[in-house]
């Protein structure tokens, strides 16, 4: 999120200010559906640019040969959306991923060949200045003939980054690449990431200039690793592991970063059956907390994992099937999204909180019905939370905002706290009973109030 900037109310730090710790978790609005499409909306991304626009990406393979990239955009936090409209078509796209800073909106598009030997993916970059609007021809990212997974974040320094996995026909092995440019994607440097094999799903976040990546599960190994980079991936640290994912694995891990902690969450095997799992470490990635089992019930997977000022943010897909959870693989589309918030940097966890209301209460009748492939995308305040959706039979994405806890010194109203706010405050300094500027409740307007206010300044701006 956005530093808050407080100007001249600066100079009433001189005060000798207390100022009042008031994390509390912010208020979900209600969930509504942003595709009413009888296109399946499948293999989705959001992303935010930093004046809040959203943009959500989707693939349409209805046919697969002229696949069409569809994008659409929301400047009101997906209350009202343009689109959605074609960006790319005419060939078969594998894969792609979205991205938006202050300057741009990046596309990744894999254009997907074939030959009587082996099959083609190479990757390709896309530019946009006007926001989605249109885009530049796409330019090819690397040399690389065998593209299978993606992602794409911004890096250190006003930096553009994209991960991507590249199967060798030749090694039979997975090698992969961290592409960076400085230039806003004009150009690129190559960036082998550790050895071949080793890296599978990884997820990426950046704080203070390092890159933190987590990775693991599936055929690599069991367990999953995290490792780090403080030169934009020219070097990265010895990975560790943060779970052993004995006695079976672990997989899909998300991580999060907040001023002092990294946080790892990822779906485990360990039970015989999914759970959301979660550990913590304090020093910079060197150890790792005991792992902590964050749903309630069993069958919990494809978590997502966000830091922010307010705190800590997870969301998962709960399965569930006759018997609390799916009776069998094919029935792992149909769940309902869970969410949960941490105001201690992962200590303590609140209750379960049910964020999609789709009738899914088993048992059911699959295929019917469920919500799964949950995305976490960030707001200058708050954040939404995306899906997929089937309760009406038919792919469509529905959208649910928690814009954070309602601003503690905004005393005129308006949804922030700003230099108005401050105004009221001070006419009605000295104020001994039922008092307009009372913001700690104890009938009175002193510099307790004051400093509530300024350690709220900004917020909702």
């Amino acid at each position: 999120m956005k530093s808050r900037i407080l100007g001249p109310v600066v100079l009433m730090a001189t005060l000798g200010l207390l100022f009042v710790n008031t994390a509390t978790a912010g208020e979900w609005e209600d969930e509504f559906s942003i595709t009413q499409d009888p296109v399946l909306q499948y293999r989705s991304y959001i992303t935010t640019a930093p004046d809040d626009t959203v943009y959500v990406l989707w693939p349409d393979w209805t046919d697969w040969e002229d696949t069409k990239v569809m994008l659409m955009k929301s400047t009101d936090q997906g209350h009202t959306w343009t689109g959605p409209w074609v960006t790319f078509d005419g060939l078969p796209y594998d894969n792609m991923d979205i991205c938006a800073d202050a300057d741009a909106v990046h596309l990744l598009l894999v254009e997907f060949y074939e030959d009587d030997e082996n099959e083609y993916k190479w990757l390709y970059h896309a530019k946009s200045v006007d926001g989605g609007e249109t885009f530049a021809e796409p330019v090819q990212v690397g040399e690389r003939e065998n593209i299978e997974a993606i992602n794409s974040f911004t890096g250190p320094d006003n930096t553009y980054c994209i991960y991507a996995e590249n199967y060798d026909h030749d090694s039979e092995l997975e090698y992969n690449y961290l592409y960076v440019s400085s230039d806003g994607g004009d150009t690129w440097t190559e960036k082998p990431l550790l050895p071949p094999a080793s890296i599978v799903n990884p997820d990426f976040v950046v704080r203070d200039g390092t890159i933190h990546m987590v990775f693991g599960g599936f055929w690599a190994q069991t367990g999953i690793m995290h490792s780090q980079s403080t030169d934009l991936g020219d070097t990265w640290s010895p990975p560790v592991l943060v779970c052993d994912g004995t006695p079976r694995y672990a997989q899909l891990p998300e991580v999060a970063v907040d001023e002092n902690t990294i946080h790892v969450s990822w779906e485990d095997a360990r039970f015989e059956h999914f759970n959301i799992m979660y550990s913590r470490s304090t020093d910079g990635g060197l150890s790792w907390s005991m792992d902590q089992q964050i749903n309630d019930t069993f069958y919990g997977a494809r978590t997502k994992l966000l830091a922010d000022e307010e705190g800590l943010h997870i969301v998962w897909c709960q399965y569930h099937g006759d018997d609390g959870w799916p009776n069998s693989w094919g029935s792992g589309d149909y769940g309902i999204i869970w969410y949960k918030f941490s105001d201690d940097s992962g200590l303590t966890w609140s209750e379960e909180f049910r964020v999609s209301q789709n009738e899914h209460i088993p048992p059911i009748d699959l295929p019917d019905m469920g919500a799964n492939y949950v995305k976490l995308a960030e707001y200058q305040r708050g954040f939404c939370a995306m899906w997929q959706d089937k309760r009406d039979g038919n792919f469509d994405l529905y959208m649910r905002n928690n814009l954070g806890p309602p601003c503690v010194g905004d005393l005129d109203g308006d949804g922030d706290t700003d230099q108005a706010d401050l105004g009221i405050l001070l006419s009605d300094w000295g104020c001994e009973s039922d008092c307009e500027g009372d913001l700690d409740g104890d009938d009175d307007t002193d510099q307790a109030d004051l400093g509530i206010l300024l350690a709220d300044w900004g917020c909702g701006t």
